[in-house]
């Protein structure tokens, strides 16, 4: 539905005796009515059709001429010059300069009144108006019950595309093809090539942000130019994101924003609005299913399924199969708050970084699983990646360490800052899923304890530390354990001087009294001094064996109980 013209003005009744003396400017459209018998700056607005006796004129054919430009000037859409009282005729000169300007210049007699014309236009435009809205409204309606009755993309698009008769296809944010043209099956082909030389389709909002030129309209649009025509991209998006792009082929020569009408306008805005709320839909439902699996696989993890047959039905609704091995692997994020410091501009808070990042490395589980041929099952709890990998019963780390090196390159390639450490379980039986999970969770642990953040830790390296917690359940011991380290630590904290570290540097040197000095940073005889200390404190005296292995339990004990985590003194 278009807007009024010039060309509905001269067709209205009180116009039936209007002379339009140029042949061209029909088209420019009237958004309203003055009557205005002195020109000037800012007396006309843009699109008016101005009304004018001529009484500044009058006789003076050079003021009718001025006065006609200071109108074209102002953008109006038409002058209506009444004739035969002030104005007799109209000076060819006058009919000359408009035609050059393609600028339409009507005459009407004098006894028509213009109250009448401004009064016709009024009653036109309004008219014009509601049934611009009736349009817009039967068009919006359309489009909605498309979403509402499930047809989604294919049926918006092709609503568009029989109502404009130009081939249109819809595409994710990606620019991966989510419907196709019927009019024109190579559009898809066009657009794959385009895709394939610039590989983002949003390339082009820093190319805008480069030119000086302002966007072509309200809604997010780009031309783009092919060597048979031109395609015309919209930008589908909600209030916080781009969910995709509307797609048209355009034909030559391209049409920029004044080309187009404005009832196309209203539905490619209807269009637009209903393909967010399909891409929303999606991605409401796409969540929710994303949800459910991940409390499967926490449930799993966590023993929760009281039989295999009650797991095995929940599975298939996921597409998942259990009937064969699987490892546990968990990660965790070691600088997560180091990272969002520097990308919280992008993020509202930590916590919706988190969330958005446990998406993606959920995903690129699920991508490093596709790549090598491997099934995988994953959730994100607790600050914790949980990964379930089909292995191969035989020798599961075949299969583990390779599918971390994957997983690690890829996330090197999105945010090459992010650290992981990782744990390996042992058990990859069928259905011990519980099992798996808390070996990994416990290697997690140990590496944390031995190891810088990024490393990889598997169960079997935890033999050490399932010792000495066993140890740790035999209360005499643990007693025994705080009665002979109680005066280090006391020392360490009256005197700033870490007894504790000293002995176990001591140790690691097997003893030596030069080689311990070196690694302290300590003259001989500070260290000497240190360790007729310890044996003061303790009673032990660290040239015996039995009493070295008593200090050296005790303190491994104490360590992997706190965690290495000591009164705060100088390791020097």
């Amino acid at each position: 539905m278009h807007g009024l013209t010039v060309r509905d003005v001269l067709q209205l009744p009180i116009m039936k005796e209007a002379q339009c003396l140029t042949q061209a400017g029909f088209q420019n459209p009237v958004e309203w009515a003055s009557i205005v018998e002195t020109a000037g700056k800012n007396f006309v607005r843009k699109n008016e059709c101005v009304l004018t006796l001529g009484i500044a004129f009058q006789h003076d054919e050079q003021k009718c001429l001025d006065f006609t430009k200071d109108v074209i000037a102002s953008g109006a859409a038409a002058l209506v010059i009444a004739t035969g009282l002030y104005v007799q005729t109209i000076p060819n000169s006058l009919i000359a300069f408009c035609e050059r300007h393609h600028f339409p210049l009507i005459t009407i007699p004098w006894y028509v009144r213009f109250a009448d014309v401004s009064h016709a236009i009024s009653v036109a435009l309004n008219e014009k108006e509601k049934k611009i809205v009736q349009s817009s409204d039967k068009v919006r309606k359309k489009l909605l019950d498309f979403v509402l009755n499930g047809e989604g993309f294919q049926a918006i698009a092709s609503y568009v595309e029989q109502s404009l008769q130009l081939p249109t296809i819809v595409t994710d944010r990606r620019g991966v093809i989510v419907t196709t043209s019927a009019l024109s099956p190579s559009f898809a082909d066009q657009w794959n090539a385009h895709l394939l030389r610039y590989g983002d389709p949003l390339y082009y909002v820093e190319e805008q942000k480069n030119t000086a030129s302002p966007p072509l309209h309200h809604m997010n649009m780009h031309w783009i130019a092919r060597e048979q025509s031109t395609l015309l991209q919209l930008t589908i998006q909600s209030a916080r994101e781009v969910l995709g792009f509307l797609v048209i082929e355009w034909p030559h020569p391209k049409q920029e924003q004044g080309g187009i009408e404005e009832e196309t306008f209203t539905l490619l805005e209807h269009a637009l609005t209903s393909l967010a709320l399909c891409f929303l839909h999606d991605k409401t439902a796409k969540e929710t299913e994303l949800r459910l699996k991940d409390d499967f696989v926490w449930n799993l993890a966590q023993g929760k399924y009281h039989s295999h047959k009650e797991a095995i039905t929940r599975a298939k609704s996921f597409g998942y199969r259990l009937n064969i091995p699987y490892l546990c692997i968990v990660a965790t994020i070691e600088n997560g708050e180091t990272v969002y410091e520097q990308q919280q501009r992008k993020y509202f808070s930590f916590d919706d970084w988190l969330d958005q990042w446990s998406k993606t490395l959920e995903q690129e589980v699920y991508l490093a699983g596709r790549t090598l041929h491997m099934q995988t099952m994953s959730t994100f709890q607790h600050h914790q990646l949980i990964i379930f990998l089909e292995v191969m019963a035989n020798n599961p780390m075949e299969s583990a360490y390779p599918f971390i090196e994957l997983f690690q390159y890829r996330l090197h390639q999105k945010n090459p800052h992010l650290l992981l450490s990782w744990g390996i379980a042992k058990t990859c039986e069928k259905y011990a899923f519980h099992t798996s999970y808390e070996e990994a969770t416990a290697a997690l642990e140990s590496g944390r304890r031995h190891h810088h953040a990024g490393f990889i830790h598997t169960y079997e390296d935890t033999q050490l530390d399932r010792a000495l917690l066993a140890l740790l359940e035999n209360d005499e011991l643990k007693k025994m354990t705080e009665v002979l380290l109680a005066p280090l630590l006391k020392y360490s904290v009256e005197r700033k001087i870490n007894l504790i570290h000293t002995f176990q540097v001591y140790s690691h040197h097997n003893c030596n009294v030069s080689k311990t000095a070196r690694a302290l940073n300590l003259h001989r005889q500070s260290l000497s001094y240190r360790l007729r200390k310890i044996e003061s404190l303790t009673g032990l005296k660290l040239d015996h064996a039995d009493d070295l292995f008593l200090m050296e339990l005790a303190i491994r004990l104490h360590s992997f109980q706190h965690a290495n985590k000591y009164p705060s003194s100088s390791p020097t």
